[in-house]
Protein backbone atom coordinates (compact mmCIF):
# COMPACT_ATOMS: atom_id res chain seq x y z
CA UNK A 1 0.00 0.00 0.00
CA UNK A 2 1.31 3.40 -0.96
CA UNK A 3 1.02 5.58 2.16
CA UNK A 4 2.27 8.81 0.58
CA UNK A 5 0.25 11.90 1.32
CA UNK A 6 -1.68 13.51 -1.51
CA UNK A 7 -0.77 16.97 -2.70
CA UNK A 8 -3.10 19.84 -1.88
CA UNK A 9 -5.59 20.53 0.87
CA UNK A 10 -8.56 18.65 -0.57
CA UNK A 11 -7.11 15.65 -2.42
CA UNK A 12 -7.54 12.30 -0.78
CA UNK A 13 -7.51 8.55 -1.21
CA UNK A 14 -10.19 6.07 -0.31
CA UNK A 15 -10.04 2.34 0.29
CA UNK A 16 -10.90 0.16 -2.69
CA UNK A 17 -12.84 -3.11 -2.25
CA UNK A 18 -9.55 -5.08 -2.42
CA UNK A 19 -8.16 -3.10 0.55
CA UNK A 20 -5.72 -0.95 -1.42
CA UNK A 21 -5.83 2.83 -1.57
CA UNK A 22 -7.04 4.65 -4.66
CA UNK A 23 -5.09 7.29 -6.53
CA UNK A 24 -5.20 10.85 -5.22
CA UNK A 25 -8.42 12.53 -6.31
CA UNK A 26 -11.37 14.45 -4.96
CA UNK A 27 -13.11 12.65 -2.13
CA UNK A 28 -16.62 11.37 -2.88
CA UNK A 29 -19.63 13.48 -1.88
CA UNK A 30 -20.09 13.46 1.88
CA UNK A 31 -16.43 12.64 2.56
CA UNK A 32 -13.45 14.79 3.46
CA UNK A 33 -9.70 14.18 3.48
CA UNK A 34 -8.23 13.86 6.97
CA UNK A 35 -4.67 14.76 8.06
CA UNK A 36 -3.32 11.59 6.41
CA UNK A 37 -5.25 12.47 3.20
CA UNK A 38 -7.55 9.48 3.58
CA UNK A 39 -11.18 10.25 2.70
CA UNK A 40 -13.43 9.73 5.69
CA UNK A 41 -17.19 10.30 5.98
CA UNK A 42 -18.55 13.55 7.36
CA UNK A 43 -20.23 12.81 10.68
CA UNK A 44 -20.54 16.27 12.21
CA UNK A 45 -23.87 17.87 13.04
CA UNK A 46 -24.81 21.17 11.40
CA UNK A 47 -24.12 24.24 13.51
CA UNK A 48 -26.72 26.89 14.32
CA UNK A 49 -25.65 29.02 11.35
CA UNK A 50 -25.82 25.98 9.06
CA UNK A 51 -29.43 25.48 10.12
CA UNK A 52 -30.16 29.15 9.46
CA UNK A 53 -28.73 28.82 5.95
CA UNK A 54 -30.68 25.63 5.23
CA UNK A 55 -33.84 27.30 6.52
CA UNK A 56 -33.23 30.24 4.20
CA UNK A 57 -32.78 27.82 1.29
CA UNK A 58 -36.21 26.35 2.07
CA UNK A 59 -37.96 29.69 2.56
CA UNK A 60 -36.48 31.40 -0.52
CA UNK A 61 -38.32 29.25 -3.12
CA UNK A 62 -41.53 29.57 -1.10
CA UNK A 63 -41.30 33.36 -1.06
CA UNK A 64 -40.48 33.37 -4.79
CA UNK A 65 -43.56 31.23 -5.47
CA UNK A 66 -45.76 33.51 -3.41
CA UNK A 67 -44.33 36.60 -5.11
CA UNK A 68 -45.01 35.10 -8.54
CA UNK A 69 -48.58 34.26 -7.53
CA UNK A 70 -49.17 37.77 -6.19
CA UNK A 71 -47.61 39.33 -9.30
CA UNK A 72 -50.01 37.56 -11.66
CA UNK A 73 -52.42 40.18 -13.10
CA UNK A 74 -55.53 38.26 -12.08
CA UNK A 75 -54.46 38.23 -8.40
CA UNK A 76 -52.82 41.67 -8.15
CA UNK A 77 -54.42 43.82 -5.47
CA UNK A 78 -57.02 41.23 -4.53
CA UNK A 79 -57.22 38.46 -2.00
CA UNK A 80 -59.58 35.74 -3.09
CA UNK A 81 -60.11 32.02 -2.72
CA UNK A 82 -58.10 31.07 -5.85
CA UNK A 83 -55.04 33.01 -4.67
CA UNK A 84 -55.27 31.41 -1.23
CA UNK A 85 -55.43 27.94 -2.81
CA UNK A 86 -52.35 28.70 -4.93
CA UNK A 87 -50.46 29.98 -1.88
CA UNK A 88 -51.34 26.83 0.05
CA UNK A 89 -50.33 24.63 -2.92
CA UNK A 90 -46.96 26.40 -3.13
CA UNK A 91 -46.46 25.84 0.61
CA UNK A 92 -47.27 22.12 0.26
CA UNK A 93 -44.94 21.81 -2.75
CA UNK A 94 -41.95 23.40 -0.98
CA UNK A 95 -42.62 21.52 2.28
CA UNK A 96 -42.89 18.19 0.47
CA UNK A 97 -39.68 18.89 -1.46
CA UNK A 98 -37.82 19.68 1.79
CA UNK A 99 -39.06 16.52 3.53
CA UNK A 100 -38.30 14.28 0.54
CA UNK A 101 -34.83 15.80 0.24
CA UNK A 102 -34.12 14.98 3.89
CA UNK A 103 -35.36 11.42 3.40
CA UNK A 104 -33.41 10.77 0.19
CA UNK A 105 -30.05 12.25 1.22
CA UNK A 106 -27.59 10.05 3.10
CA UNK A 107 -28.43 8.67 5.67
CA UNK A 108 -31.37 7.53 3.55
CA UNK A 109 -34.73 7.25 5.29
CA UNK A 110 -33.73 9.45 8.22
CA UNK A 111 -34.47 13.06 9.10
CA UNK A 112 -30.84 13.42 10.22
CA UNK A 113 -28.28 15.56 8.39
CA UNK A 114 -24.57 14.79 8.49
CA UNK A 115 -22.21 17.59 7.61
CA UNK A 116 -18.57 18.53 7.20
CA UNK A 117 -18.07 21.61 9.31
CA UNK A 118 -15.97 24.55 8.21
CA UNK A 119 -12.40 24.37 9.51
CA UNK A 120 -10.86 27.27 7.62
CA UNK A 121 -11.75 29.93 5.06
CA UNK A 122 -10.33 27.82 2.23
CA UNK A 123 -13.14 25.30 2.73
CA UNK A 124 -15.51 27.66 0.93
CA UNK A 125 -13.19 28.16 -2.07
CA UNK A 126 -11.74 24.74 -2.86
CA UNK A 127 -11.41 25.49 -6.58
CA UNK A 128 -8.49 27.83 -5.82
CA UNK A 129 -6.57 25.10 -4.00
CA UNK A 130 -6.14 22.45 -6.70
CA UNK A 131 -2.53 21.26 -6.48
CA UNK A 132 -0.13 21.59 -9.39
CA UNK A 133 2.58 18.93 -8.80
CA UNK A 134 5.92 19.85 -10.39
CA UNK A 135 4.07 22.53 -12.40
CA UNK A 136 3.28 19.89 -15.03
CA UNK A 137 -0.45 19.27 -14.60
CA UNK A 138 -3.26 20.24 -12.29
CA UNK A 139 -4.75 17.62 -9.99
CA UNK A 140 -8.43 18.58 -9.81
CA UNK A 141 -9.59 17.92 -6.27
CA UNK A 142 -12.34 20.49 -6.10
CA UNK A 143 -15.11 19.12 -3.97
CA UNK A 144 -17.93 20.12 -1.70
CA UNK A 145 -15.78 20.58 1.40
CA UNK A 146 -18.57 22.22 3.40
CA UNK A 147 -21.06 19.39 2.93
CA UNK A 148 -24.09 19.67 2.43
CA UNK A 149 -24.03 23.44 2.28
Amino acid sequence: MDQLRCAGLYCGRYYLPDGNLSACEACPRGFRANALTICEPCNDSPTFYDWLYLGFMVLFPLICHWFAIDSTPQFTGSFNKEALILHFTAFVEVSLAAVLTLLLVDPVGSYQIRSCNVDKLQDWYTVFYNPNPDYEYTLHCTQEAVYPL
